[in-house]
């Protein structure tokens, strides 16, 4: 009996220290991450971790962490952090344009010939004529670049306030 005993004891150890032990290490994904005194968003905000900050996970409760940060101990959603650091932001054209022009290709592939032989790179244009697609504009758009800065502000300060 004696044996049995302490068999189920050495189980139990085995079961629940390392749940104990192995507070894991969540990183913050987005730009800023509220850490409220309750898993709800409508609880009090006891702190704000930002992008790459590591909080210690205590405990899961569905969509939510609690978490220990700077002293503190609160609850964050799952959502805004994960398990790995986030990646720096990687802009391939511009950090390796030599590169790139090194192994880009000099000549129309295949498809895109045939294509514009039976008329279809005039497709866009078309549609464009049709629905009053601006795609010049969407392109202008597309090559403006906005800084961390920039959409700090505009999350603060929103649209009209």
């Amino acid at each position: 009996m004696k044996k049995f005993v302490s068999c189920l004891f050495v189980v139990s150890l085995l079961l629940v220290v390392p749940s104990l032990v192995s507070a894991a290490d969540l990183f913050v994904q987005s730009v800023k991450a509220p850490i409220f005194s309750a898993p709800s968003l409508g609880s009090q905000k006891i702190a704000e971790a930002v992008r790459g900050e590591m909080l210690k996970e205590l405990e899961k409760k569905g969509d939510w962490y609690k978490v220990s940060y700077k002293d503190k101990v609160g609850w964050v959603s799952r959502l805004l952090v994960g398990t790995t650091q986030p990646m720096g932001k990687v802009l391939l054209a511009e950090e390796g344009g030599e590169k790139l022009e090194k192994g880009a290709r000099k000549r129309a592939s295949a498809f895109t010939t045939a294509a514009a032989a039976r008329g279809l790179a005039e497709e866009r244009a078309r549609l464009s004529d049709k629905y009053k697609v601006d795609y010049k504009s969407v392109e202008a758009m597309e090559t403006m670049k906005i800084s961390d800065d920039e959409v700090s502000k505009f999350h603060e300060e929103g649209v009209g306030k």
